[in-house]
């Protein structure tokens, strides 16, 4: 749902919508146990002394005060409380199910803190006077956060020991992701990327035109698919670094990017808001079908983890013979070369991502690529 909040146009809209979707939820009328509803006043209790709550235990107490020794009923109340929205509990990694989030607005402060506007909101004068200057312009023009950078800008709103947690929770919701080509602990993070002035006819490869014009392109998405990107690239970089043959270092803007997934896979991505679309351009034939699918799961995965599966879009696909763009159905009952021919399968084990990719966590779904 576009919302305008300057002129708040489409709130109205969205009110409606979510007041009839309550309305038809049968699940609001589901009947819990007497002790759950005692778990959550007791958690709800804590929120004018902290954040958040440790599952291992400050959850574990309070359950044992209420009657609810179990862990396993105890993480099954949590996840009905986190469907509700009465807190937030993300379970993907070790680090994050021990974390159970009871004031959702300490995630939003602590991460505009990196996610933010450098000229408005950074004071570059505090960074030079404790030697930090190089990393946090690194941070603002390439996009690069070294982890002192962000121990140290985060060391008012959370403990050292949660900056683990911020990490995995930037990485799960695909805002943030580690860089491995520097010696240095780096972390790639999209959104503080600038734009780069690119002409479209001069990116070379076969296209794949992602075109969301029926509807719109969220600010967000391509950043995300950049993320996944480049976690893909990572793997591919650290299952060859027992060979000769490395992967390149990713050439990366806020609206262009070139990747390469192993060696001689080499894509670029680039966004055009005006046509909203995002193009995806293939070097090598050969993984061009291997490309195609490996887009698509990404896709999936954005839209189902982040976008509550909100996004439609079309795919196009340039058609070798006629030197023209074709619609996936077609180019799929045509078998058109190179997208489905068999040449390329050679360079795909994996052939396709299954949907139940989705629901896995990030580093499974990587691995299913």
């Amino acid at each position: 749902f576009p919302i305008d909040n300057k002129e708040a146009l489409g709130i109205d809209n969205l009110r409606c919508v979510v007041e009839e979707q309550a309305r038809d939820d049968n699940s609001i009328s589901e009947q819990v146990s007497i002790r759950w509803m005692a778990l959550l006043d007791q958690i709800h209790s804590k929120r004018n002394q902290s954040c958040y709550l440790t599952l291992s235990g400050d959850i574990r107490n309070l359950g044992l005060e209420v009657g609810i020794g179990s862990s396993l009923e105890q993480e099954t109340a949590l996840a009905l409380f986190h469907e509700r929205g009465l807190l937030i509990h993300l379970t993907s990694t070790l680090v994050l199910k021990n974390i159970v989030v009871i004031k959702p607005q300490w995630l939003i402060v602590v991460l505009s803190k990196v996610i933010c506007d450098g000229n408005l909101h950074i004071d570059k004068d505090q960074f030079k006077h404790v030697g930090l200057e190089e990393d946090l312009k690194a941070t603002f023009e390439k996009g690069l956060a070294s982890r002192d950078f962000l121990e140290y800008v985060w060391k008012g709103e959370c403990e050292l020991e949660q900056v683990d947690f911020f990490l995995d929770l930037m990485q799960r919701t695909m805002l943030l992701s580690k860089w491995i080509f520097s010696k240095n602990e780096l972390y790639l993070i999209p959104s503080l990327l600038e734009d780069y002035l690119v002409e479209k006819e001069t990116i070379k490869g076969r296209r794949c035109v992602i075109d969301f014009s029926n509807n719109f392109l969220p600010i967000g998405v391509f950043q995300r698919l950049l993320c996944l990107c480049v976690a893909h690239s990572v793997r591919g970089n650290e299952n060859e670094s027992d060979h000769n043959e490395l992967i390149m270092e990713p050439s990366l803007h806020k609206n262009y990017a070139t990747i390469e997934f192993e060696p001689g896979f080499k894509v670029h991505l680039l966004q055009d808001e005006e046509a909203q679309t995002i193009t995806i351009f293939v070097r090598n034939d050969e993984f061009a079908g291997k490309c195609l699918r490996i887009v698509q799961a990404m896709l999936r995965k954005v839209n189902h983890d982040v976008m509550g599966s909100g996004l439609n879009w079309e795919i196009y696909l340039d058609d070798v013979v006629a030197d023209e763009l074709r619609s996936l159905r077609e180019a799929q009952e045509e078998n058109a070369s190179p997208w489905f021919s068999c040449r390329e399968n050679k360079h795909n084990v994996k052939t396709s991502v299954t949907p139940a990719a989705e629901n896995i966590d990030l580093a499974g779904f990587l691995d299913s690529l």
